[in-house]
C-alpha cells in the first residue's frame, strides 16, 4: 500500500507513521490488495471549502473520502484467462482536525481516538461501506468498532 499523510492542521497533534499502519491494516482486513490513498489532515474552513466544492454542503464537516480509481489486481501479466488477485483502490480521506478536537472536547474522548475514528471512516466509505440508511450505518459501525478495537481504541461513539 502507498500510504501519504499530509497534515495542514494544528488542533490535534497525531502520530502520522501509526496514521499510516492504521491505513494498512483496514485496507488489508477490507481485502483491498493494492492502495493508493492520500489522507489530508486539514482545519475547519479548509474541509468547509471541500465540502461545498465538492458535495454542494456549505458547513465544514468531520470526515470527506474520495474513491478516484478501483479495479482489480491482475494476477499475472498476459495471463489467459486474465486473473485478479484482490481489488485495488486510489482515493483520498478529508480530515479536519479542528472537528475532532473540539468533538473529544464535547465528549471527552482523546482528540487522536477521535481522528483516528474518522479515518476508518473515510475508509470504509472507499470500500465500498456506506452509512445512508439505518441498517447500513449500524454494519458500517461494526466494522469501525472492529478496526478500532485492533488499534487500541475503545469505539465509544458517546464517550
Amino acid at each position: 500500500f502507498d500510504v501519504e499523510v499530509s497534515d495542514e492542521q494544528q488542533a490535534v497533534s497525531l502520530d502520522h507513521d501509526r496514521l499510516r499502519r492504521i491505513v494498512c491494516a483496514v485496507l488489508h482486513e477490507e481485502g483491498i490488495a493494492a492502495a493508493q490513498i492520500s489522507v489530508a489532515l486539514v482545519d475547519d474552513p479548509a474541509i468547509h471549502e471541500v465540502n461545498r466544492t465538492f458535495l454542494q454542503h456549505d458547513y465544514p464537516t468531520d470526515v470527506i473520502s474520495f474513491l478516484l480509481e478501483e479495479g482489480p489486481v491482475p494476477l499475472a501479466v498476459g495471463a489467459d484467462p486474465p486473473a485478479e488477485r484482490g481489488r485495488r483502490i486510489e482515493g483520498e480521506v478529508v480530515i479536519s482536525g479542528e472537528t475532532a478536537a473540539r468533538t473529544a472536547g464535547e465528549l471527552g474522548c482523546p482528540a487522536e481516538d477521535e481522528t483516528v475514528l474518522y479515518l476508518v471512516h473515510g475508509l470504509l466509505h472507499l470500500c465500498g461501506y456506506d452509512d445512508g440508511t439505518d441498517a447500513d450505518r449500524a454494519r458500517m459501525r461494526l466494522r469501525e468498532q472492529w478496526h478500532l478495537q485492533k488499534s487500541g481504541i475503545t469505539a465509544n461513539y458517546d464517550c
